[in-house]
């Protein structure tokens, strides 16, 4: 069924788990999702980037996410990831998005709470949810290199400011983690993110939540983290897959494909049971 990230982020923040949040980049990847929230009884956020809109086609992988999503037996919202464009935005509310993300983390706190405001706010007049980043979350993303030399950490009173401003159901602050596959192993700073969860009533996102180890995740969540957002890894498992089967000599791509969203699935599956998701949808 679909719903909005807030509904889903507020019974994970009350109930103490975290909501998985999967991205998509291909029909195998989207099924794979899906199918294994059913499985499992998790309510899941399904999201997609507008680099991956573009290359899928936009109103394609809306119609396909919207589809997939109503039908799921669970909980399922559709959300717009990581899009610093207000077109964007106004794009996904319009074409049945229920939550939205502007990354407006690399402008001035005044300006990110007044784009974030104004993203909020049109969100809210559709019933659907919206978040925010604070502080620069660095690394790869979508094969956008977003640097990790000006990586900054969120500032716990600002993030309080954003949050208390900007009328967002959700915060993404920057914690260390970065995005795309880690070359060393990802430090979280657990004292910021105790401070920032003192200060600031929402719910808590962490991104780049692929290649963090689970003992770190586990200590996220503890700690106050209501959204784990997993993309490269189930990007790394879907290629790698899809390689195995045509070396072994597969024709035909329906029956790789068939290999490749089963593998999606072993990493969606973990990463629900990881966060303490089964069973909550």
């Amino acid at each position: 069924m679909l719903t909005s990230s807030a509904e889903i982020l507020s019974q994970a923040q009350k109930e103490g788990y975290a909501a998985g949040a999967f991205n998509f980049h291909n029909l195998e990847v989207l099924q794979a999702i899906i199918e294994t929230a059913d499985a499992e009884k998790a309510p899941v956020i399904l999201q997609i980037t507008p680099t991956y809109l573009e290359k899928i086609g936009a109103t394609a992988a809306a119609a396909m996410a919207r589809e997939a999503a109503a039908a799921a037996k669970v909980p399922v919202a559709l959300h717009l990831d990581h899009s610093n464009s207000w077109q964007w935005i106004i794009w996904a509310l319009a074409h049945g998005f229920t939550s939205v993300m502007i990354d407006a983390s690399k402008f001035p706190l005044v300006e990110n709470i007044a784009l974030s405001r104004q993203v909020a706010e049109a969100a809210h007049a559709v019933g659907a949810s919206a978040e925010a980043e604070l502080g620069h979350i660095g690394g790869v993303e979508d094969s956008v290199d977003r640097g990790n030399a000006d990586a900054s950490l969120a500032d716990p009173t600002e993030a309080a400011r954003l949050v208390a401003e900007s009328g967002i159901d959700a915060l993404a602050p920057a914690l260390g983690t970065a995005h795309g596959l880690y070359m060393s192993e990802p430090k979280i700073d657990f004292a910021r993110l105790d401070k920032i969860r003192k200060l600031t009533p929402v719910p808590l996102v962490l991104h780049g939540g692929s290649g963090i180890p689970d003992a770190m995740i586990r200590e996220a969540i503890r700690r106050g983290i209501a959204k784990v957002n997993i993309g490269t890894e189930l990007k790394v498992a879907w290629a790698g897959a899809m390689e195995a089967a045509m070396t072994a000599g597969e024709k035909e791509p329906w029956k790789a494909a068939v290999k490749a969203r089963e593998a999606v699935r072993e990493i969606v599956r973990h990463k629900i049971y990881l966060c303490g998701g089964a069973g909550k949808g």
